[in-house]
Parts: C-alpha cells; structure tokens; sequence
C-alpha cells in the first residue's frame, strides 16, 4: 500500500504489476550474475503469491493465479537448489567456523556448475519471462468482490492463525515438514506486514524486522535440512564416511539452536489470536483512510 486514496482493488493491480516489472527488468539485465538473477525473480514471484493470498477471500482468480505463479518459478528451481545449498554452508561456516566445510563447498559448486551446463537455464528464464508477461496482462484487469480492509481480513487471519498453529505444532514435533510450513506462514505474514506498512510505520517497519529475522532462522534451518538430505543420499561423500557423519552432527545441532532462537522469537510476535490483530489493524487501517 502507498497511498491512502487508493481502494484494494488499484492496489492490488499496482503493486503486481510493479512486482512483474521489477522481475522483468532483472531477467533483462544482462549484468546480472545467473545465479542471482534466478534467486531474484524467485523471490518475485513469492512476493506475487503473498500478495494474492492476503485478498484470496475476494479474489476470484486466486486459484487459478496462485498456481500459474508456482508453476512459473517451478521452471528455476532446480538451478537455484544448487545454488542455495552452496549459500547454507556459507551460513554453516559463519555460524559455526570454517574447518572442515572446504571440500563440501567444493563439490557442491563442481555439481551446481555442472548442472548449469547441463540444462537451459536461458530457455527456462525466457519461458519464465513470458508466463511474467502474460500474467501482467492479466493483473491489470484483477477484480475484488469485497472492498476496504474487509477485502484483506479473511486472508491477514488465515495466514497469522497457521503461522500461530505451526509454532505450536514445530515445537511439539519440529520436524522438517513442519517448520518448513510454519516458514511459509511466516514468510507471508511477513509480506502482508510491508504492504501494511504505512499504517503505523515506524511500529509495522519493528515488526516487519522481527518477523524477517523469524523467517530466516526458519529458512535457514530447513535450508540445512535440505543439504542433510543431500549429503545423506552421497554414494561417495567428499571426505569420506567419517567427515559425512561429523557434518550431519554439526548440521543437527546448528537446527537445535535455530529452533530455539525461532521459538523464542515467535513467541512474542505471534501471543495474540489472529482475530485480535486484525482488529488492531483495521482500526488502523480507518485512521490512514481517514488521514
């Protein structure tokens, strides 16, 4: 949200369309480095799906909207799973030190750049790049069935409410499924609080912060799972089975401590019902129309 003038219906259209045109502009660049372009346009398209989710309750194409996204960055993930596994034994060895992640790091790039090599990842781009132009076509005549903050409420609730049911549910079984999904909600309520933001900036930009932090202890922690996974399923692991064994140890404890520092922080962002914060936010949400 910008501007207090406009009604849900123009925001929504707007900031899609700003999304889209910003994800265009970045497949475009030919500056951009081909891992980071492909983390970037990703990170767009989650965006989009955040902000669809928070009308869904008015929105009549979410459905059909909700999955065209998907099934558009579904055509980069294979690139980026690589690519992002490198990046988590970066965060590994900032978290817990250096030693004994060289060889690790090693392989995982040998195998990201073979697999860039392998595949069409400029296809996969200019593909991704017209279903991009085809749902901005789309997004400039998006329509609500519902007005005002009653038009966000349902989906502000729903997303808030499984992120405080996954909390729950991740600290009596944190397994990875479940903190995955609790991430998702997160990640949303995340976006919904940046759209938000201007309706009591400076207490929404501290929250924003907060949950940005949660969504990346969360992220983080299933990031290591993935490369566990990975490191699990190796014929031949580099350094053989002893540093394997040693690197899952220390992949298990750095996931102790994240959910620890997760829960601890979620705890306090998400202490009241749903039904209680929106209705903190639509009182809010009055004043910045009335303003």
């Amino acid at each position: 949200m910008k501007r207090s003038d406009e009604t849900c219906e123009e925001a929504l259209r707007r900031i899609a369309v700003e999304e889209i045109d910003a994800a265009l502009a970045e497949i475009d660049d030919t500056a951009m480095d081909l891992h980071e372009k492909v983390h970037q346009v990703r990170k767009r398209a989650k965006r989009l799906r955040g902000l669809i989710r928070l009308v869904r309750a008015s929105f009549p194409d979410y459905a059909a909207e909700n999955a065209a996204i998907r099934d558009a960055a579904r055509r980069l993930s294979g690139l980026r799973d690589f690519e992002g596994m490198v990046e988590t034994v970066d965060k590994l060895a900032e978290a817990t030190g250096p030693e004994g992640l060289a060889p690790l790091r090693d392989h995982l790039i040998a195998v990201r750049d073979g697999a860039v090599a392998g595949s069409d990842v400029v296809a996969d781009l200019a593909a991704f790049r017209a279903d991009l132009v085809a749902l901005r076509a789309r997004a400039e005549g998006w329509s609500l069935t519902e007005t005002g903050f009653k038009a966000m409420r349902p989906g502000l609730e729903k997303v808030f409410a499984r992120a405080r049911r996954d909390r729950r549910l991740a600290a009596e079984t944190p397994e990875t499924a479940v903190i995955h999904d609790w991430r998702k909600a997160v990640k949303y309520h995340w976006y919904h609080t940046r759209l938000l933001q201007p309706l009591d900036p400076s207490p929404m930009d501290r929250r924003a912060e907060q949950v940005r932090r949660l969504s990346e202890f969360l992220g983080d922690h299933h990031d290591l799972a993935v490369l566990d996974a990975w490191l699990a399923g190796l014929a031949d692991p580099p350094g053989g089975e002893a540093v394997r064994t040693a690197l899952r140890t220390r992949i298990a404890a750095r996931q102790g401590v994240l959910e620890t520092e997760a829960q601890a922080l979620a705890t306090r962002l998400f202490a009241s019902p749903a039904r209680d914060l929106s209705r903190r936010w639509k009182r809010l949400w009055k004043a910045w129309r009335a303003a």
